[in-house]
């Protein structure tokens, strides 16, 4: 009779207790749903240059111990990129800090979107905090390749071509970040790096004792050097690639076809670099992250990240929407254009 008693008991507190967190949660849904609106009109109004608006709502988010783990994370990044663009360069700097605080999982902001400073800032921090000018990866063990801007030998339309110097690396980054087993750093990185120690000669110049040093303070296995010549309806492309650790050379290739072949060409030495350094890179994943056919829309869309990277917001909006205008497919172009929106309108604005 006992037992009979205690057994009807725990089962009432079982289901007393699994209606109060029904009821809970039932409770709490409406509250999440009211925090993903705000979180929806704190991007809007980012977007839209309403810095201070977007910060108000951003740091409601984040102050509120309610905020899910997901939310804030995201109200974080928009956080910090908010304050980069109303030049709040302390909160800015709190806001990526607290956003480094919640990891696991690794961090890291895509340099596609946002603006330039608030991804210089995050390796600011990442350096601060590791005392290593390092990459971080989530497996220690992968290999990790360091891309260069190429060099420009061309002589004819060596000034037309001359934005491709930072687009084939950005294109060579793109395919072979699809390889397994490897991590390729960011163009952005490698700059953020021979800024700050001043391994830069002269502008859109790197001599190859600094390029290897830069790779090895990165953490890199590998570092990539490469070198284009455009002459008349030829274009040549080559490719140095130079173990980090020994300095041996392990890959020295060149690839030679018409200048409207250039993603074929580049493809093939993408191919030739993964097997180089033993990584897995098939046809499936370049056809994956293929670009642009589109040779017009390569070069403005180079044009449009030197640009970037020259503090001019609005005039590489023009070239990103010429590049979409040549290849309405090109999606790092979208990508880019749409993480411009915010710096253009600001700039705009009267």
């Amino acid at each position: 009779m006992n037992r009979d008693h205690h057994s009807d008991t725990g089962r009432g507190r079982l289901g007393a207790s699994i209606l109060c967190a029904v009821c809970l949660t039932i409770g709490l849904a409406p509250y999440a749903r009211a925090q993903g609106e705000t979180l929806q009109d704190a991007i809007s109004a980012y977007e839209i240059a309403e810095f201070d608006q977007a910060i108000d709502l951003l740091a409601s988010l984040v102050e509120d111990p309610q905020t899910s783990h997901e939310q804030r994370k995201e109200a974080l990044q928009y956080l910090g990129r908010a304050a980069i663009a109303a030049h709040r360069s302390d909160q800015a700097r709190d806001a990526l800090l607290q956003l480094l605080e919640l990891e696991p999982p690794l961090y890291e902001p895509d340099p596609h979107i946002g603006p330039p400073d608030y991804t210089r800032l995050y390796y600011d921090l990442r350096h601060e905090r590791g005392g290593s000018y390092a990459v971080e990866r989530a497996d220690p063990g992968m290999k990790t390749l360091a891309i260069m801007d190429f060099t420009n030998s061309s002589v004819d339309r060596h000034d037309d071509f001359d934005p491709l110097r930072q687009g084939f690396a950005s294109m060579m980054i793109h395919y072979l970040s699809g390889a397994t087993g490897l991590k390729v750093i960011e163009r952005e990185r490698i700059q953020w790096l021979l800024d700050e120690l001043a391994m830069q000669r002269d502008e859109g110049l790197v001599d190859p004792e600094s390029a290897v040093r830069a790779g090895r303070l990165l953490g890199a296995t590998g570092v990539l050097f490469g070198a284009f010549t455009a002459h008349g309806d030829q274009l040549w492309i080559s490719t140095r690639l130079v173990k980090v650790e020994t300095g041996e050379v392990l890959l020295a290739e060149q690839v030679i076809g018409e200048p409207d072949d250039f993603f074929a060409l580049v493809e093939r030495l993408s191919t030739q670099v993964a097997e180089a350094i033993d990584v897995s890179l098939g046809a499936e994943d370049l056809g994956e992250r293929r670009e642009t056919d589109s040779l017009d829309a390569m070069m403005a869309y180079s044009e449009g990240l030197v640009l970037m990277e020259q503090g001019d917001p609005v005039g590489a909006q023009a070239h990103f929407q010429e590049a979409l205008a040549h290849d309405p497919d090109y999606e790092l172009a979208e990508r880019r254009l749409q993480g411009l929106r915010p710096l253009v309108a600001a700039a705009q604005a009267p």
